[in-house]
């Protein structure tokens, strides 16, 4: 708990499985925040990030970052995080799905 308190960070012990105690709190300067309105797809939504302030805990942040979710199935949701700005490699991946709307999955996406 100190540690993580010393780190500017929340602490909030909790019964809930595999939460974390220790995390950023949503003021935080790190990190990133929506930019605009989500936009909704055919699969799910699509937002863009920003990166918060000048401070990183990593280096070499990019920003802005694209942010699409997909509902997949019932039970799986698809996520990727991109730079709309440079092409990279991507894995070659093909996954097929159903393709459920948010009312039928058993899980709820917020921003």
């Amino acid at each position: 708990q100190e540690i993580c308190e010393a780190r500017g960070c929340s602490w909030c012990p909790t019964d809930v499985t595999n939460a974390p105690w220790c995390f950023f709190p949503e003021d935080t300067p790190y990190g990133y925040s929506l930019s605009g309105n989500t936009e909704q797809t055919t699969k799910g939504w699509r937002v863009t990030l920003n990166k918060r302030q000048a401070l990183s805990l990593f280096g070499n942040d990019i920003s802005p970052v694209v942010l699409e979710v997909e509902f997949q199935t019932k039970d799986r949701l698809r996520f990727r995080i991109y730079d709309p700005n440079k092409e990279r490699f991507e894995v070659p991946l093909k996954i097929d799905s159903p393709g459920v709307t948010a009312d039928e999955a058993d899980y709820e996406v917020e921003f």
